[in-house]
């Protein structure tokens, strides 16, 4: 069943504008009296459309469904990838319920981003989030959060857990530091070039851990899937 999410709710029923009906309309083409759910402010509604016009469908509740809402909060901080592999992390993320996403530019960066291309960029990437919150029925949006340009500024994202992945680490593994009790967790994932130790450092002042992600050297789109699935497989066992 199709999901969209809504930003108003009327009384009894949601109406649906601009991109949300091309897609209904054109793209799946949905009928007078087909089921949708409607999501709205992390409420999952069951709807039936009323009717379907050039300007708005109007889609009347018959129920709202219980969901249980996380309990843990995930940031995933991460240098900026070439494209096709960025929106791959994207993707998958959202699909593996991360909250927060935190684009870096590290020194070793492959990929940089134009300042005056930025808010483009952003905008662009969390329309990718809500297609992928659509696809796997998320009840919410992860936030994707400015470019981060100076690495100090990841101080201001705070956690219960901070974790960072190297490929330098060979004693202390992702997976040990999962097993603690936390809440909120930071995973920093580094860019296709890695972090350098000098960021590193600066990381560590910042009470991050070194971790590591197991033997092999991981692609970085590898690694943030990786982690991702790693801390969902231990909070959900």
């Amino acid at each position: 069943m199709h999901s969209f999410f809504l930003e108003e709710k009327f009384e009894d029923k949601f109406v649906i504008k601009g991109d949300d009906l091309h897609h209904l309309r054109n793209v799946v083409k949905l009928k007078t009296g087909e089921e949708i759910y409607c999501i709205f402010e992390e409420k999952k509604y069951l709807c039936e459309i009323f009717n379907v016009t050039q300007d708005e469908c109007t889609a009347i509740i018959k129920k709202q469904l219980s969901a249980q809402k996380s309990l843990m909060t995930t940031n995933l901080i991460v240098g900026v990838i070439r494209e096709q592999k960025w929106d791959l992390i994207l993707q998958k993320a959202t699909e593996l319920g991360i909250d927060n996403i935190y684009p870096v530019i590290f020194s070793r960066n492959v990929v940089n981003i134009d300042p005056k291309k930025e808010e483009a960029k952003l905008s662009r990437w969390q329309n990718i989030c809500v297609e992928a919150a659509k696809q796997s029925k998320r009840l919410t949006i992860p936030k994707i959060h400015s470019i981060i340009r100076d690495i100090n500024k990841i101080n201001n994202i705070n956690s219960d857990l901070k974790l960072v992945a190297w490929e330098q680490e060979n004693e202390k593994s992702f997976k040990q530091f999962l097993k603690t009790n936390w809440e909120t967790i930071n995973i920093i994932i580094g860019p296709e070039g890695g972090i350098s130790e000098n960021e590193i450092s600066k990381l560590q002042q910042m009470n991050y851990k070194t971790v590591s992600l197991g033997d092999n050297i991981l692609r970085a789109e590898t690694a943030a899937i990786y982690a991702l699935s790693a801390i969902v497989y231990e909070k959900n066992d």
